[in-house]
This record gives structure tokens, C-alpha cells and sequence, in this order.
């Protein structure tokens, strides 16, 4: 399923990080805040993440052995909050695997396959930071756990952003981020 030099690089034959492997460490973030989140909640030990994950993700063939290889590690509303292209998500799963995700290599594929089609790049919508949660606050604008409680607290305070710039007046937020990702995000 995975070429060595292509999921390490993205480019076979190639020393340089491609622009994928570059948002990688983003990817990680997000896998990590989620499995934190699963252990704090105590969902990890329970069935609850495959019921959980069940009522998040699209119903399509290949969800159930999606919910069955990645559910006990990942909250699904992260997971659902993510977009990557084709290449992006067959580096993702690699890295699950090299981290210790187990499946034969057909389920990985069938997993591969309803991720790309379920939640690909082109089909993101950006995220309104007047009602995001703090989870999608982590995963899609790649906020620390502070920064995000810092920018809902701000909002409850003196209500919605008009404009992303708005959040340049929050305390606690790096707004360096914020532009970062500003093609993925709004105030509306």
C-alpha cells in the first residue's frame, strides 16, 4: 500500500519534505489532541468511541471498518474535522501504522479509500470561529488547548468576530495561526 521514499517524502527518490509531509506535524497534533481527549473522557476503555464514531461519520462502505481500526484511538469529530488529499491521507495512515494501528493491508486500503472520498481537501468548509468548538478549534486551526479556551472565552465575553483580525485583541491566541490558516477560516 505504501511506497518508503514516497510516505516519507512525498516525492519518490527525494531528500526534501513535500508540502504534505510539511503539514504533518499539524496531522499529528490533531491525532494526539484527540487521543487525549479519548483518555481523559475515558472513552478509550469503553465501547462508547465506536457508538460515538458511528453518529459522526457519513454512512458509506468502508465506515465500519474505519470505526473498527481507528474509533479506539480517535475521537470521530476529530477525525471528521480533518481534510487531506489522497496522498495526505495514505501518509496519515502510514504514520497510524508505524505508531501501532493494526489491520490487514485490505482494511487499511478500505480505510484509505472512505477517508479520501468521505473527507477529501477540496470539500472543507471553513470553519466559523464564532461557534467553533474547542476540538475543532485544536484540530482544524491548530490551536493549543489554552489558545482555543482563550478565544471562546473572548467570544462569551465580547461576542463574535466580525472579521478574522478581530482576534488579533485576543489574549492568550497566537494570531500568527490564525493567519496561517486563514483560507480555512472565517467569522461569520
Amino acid at each position: 500500500m505504501m511506497r518508503g521514499d514516497v510516505a516519507a517524502t512525498g516525492r519518490e527518490g527525494s531528500a526534501e519534505p513535500s508540502t504534505d509531509s510539511l503539514l504533518g506535524a499539524d496531522v499529528m497534533r490533531v491525532f494526539f489532541v484527540a487521543i487525549v481527549w479519548a483518555l481523559l473522557l475515558g472513552v478509550a476503555r469503553s465501547s462508547t468511541p465506536v457508538l460515538a464514531a458511528q453518529s459522526v461519520l457519513p454512512e458509506a462502505p468502508g465506515r465500519e471498518i474505519t470505526v473498527k481500526l481507528c474509533a479506539n484511538c480517535h475521537a470521530a469529530e476529530a477525525v471528521a474535522s480533518v481534510r487531506h488529499t489522497p496522498d495526505g491521507w495514505r501518509e496519515v495512515i502510514g504514520r497510524m501504522v508505524a505508531t501501532g494501528a493494526k489491520g490487514t493491508e485490505r482494511e487499511l486500503e478500505t480505510v484509505f479509500q472512505y477517508l479520501s472520498t468521505q473527507f477529501p481537501v477540496e470539500a472543507q468548509q471553513a470553519l466559523n470561529l464564532n461557534t467553533a468548538t474547542a476540538v475543532e478549534l485544536e484540530s482544524v486551526a491548530a490551536l493549543l488547548r489554552k489558545e482555543s479556551a482563550a478565544l471562546i472565552a473572548h467570544r462569551e465575553k465580547n461576542g463574535p468576530c466580525q472579521k478574522l483580525e478581530d482576534l488579533k485583541k485576543v489574549a492568550g491566541l497566537d494570531y500568527k495561526k490564525i493567519e496561517a490558516r486563514k483560507a480555512r477560516l472565517t467569522c461569520m
